[in-house]
């Protein structure tokens, strides 16, 4: 599934300075290891895939977006975190062939989702770039959206082509493309052929307005 992006500019928002100037956490880094002790027989190339979900390090990033179990920004929102927490008894508790993690890896966990989901601090992607750069104080009032806007500050529910929904309200419509903040606050690029035609329709009734 196709991961949506918010560009803006790099020079613009000086992403390689901030970078340098703070620690990033990252998941090769601060999670990796938990994952390796509690959840590599069963979700790893190494050893077994289960449920499409892989988490190494080299295709995590499939799991990771607003629609995905691992919602940058929002460990709350995250599946995969959710699933950390839930009853051992209950059918999608995880680790399934292992005892509960910790609660201080599970904080680890939820801080780097906070943090961004950054995989590789040393190898970040346009995507993770601007994760970062949102994370700047005045990040927001720096962003820039193009096309009509909505002021209506209604959240309604969102779909994309895979089924997935997000709650969100609309921030502007481009040509292309849809922004979308969630109730964290986070935003999003969302482009408007990953949406559902329901949802798609919506996006262009409200920039209509």
């Amino acid at each position: 599934m196709r991961r949506p992006f918010l560009f803006l500019c790099s020079a613009l928002l000086g992403i390689s300075g901030y970078a340098a100037a703070e620690e990033v956490l990252d998941y090769k880094a601060e999670v990796l290891s938990i994952m390796k002790k509690n959840c590599w027989d069963c979700h790893s190339n190494e050893n077994e895939v289960k449920g499409n979900v892989d988490l190494d390090p080299a295709t995590l990033a499939d799991q990771i977006g607003p629609y995905n179990i691992i919602r940058p920004g929002n460990p709350d929102e995250s599946g995969f975190v959710e699933r950390l927490k839930l009853d051992e008894s209950h059918n999608d508790f995880m680790p399934r062939k292992g005892s509960r993690l910790s609660r201080r890896e599970i904080a680890a966990i939820e801080e780097w989702i906070a943090a961004g989901a950054i995989i590789d601090a040393e190898q970040l992607s346009p995507e993770e770039k601007t994760r970062l750069a949102e994370a700047r104080p005045g990040a927001k009032e720096m962003e820039s959206g193009s096309g009509a806007t909505s002021d209506a500050g209604d959240y309604r529910t969102w779909t994309n082509t895979a089924g997935r929904t997000i709650e969100a309200r609309l921030i502007s419509l481009g040509p292309a493309t849809v922004k979308l903040q969630l109730r964290s606050g986070k935003t999003y690029d969302v482009p408007l052929q990953d949406l559902s035609p329901d949802s798609a329709a919506q996006a262009k009734a409200l920039g209509d307005r």
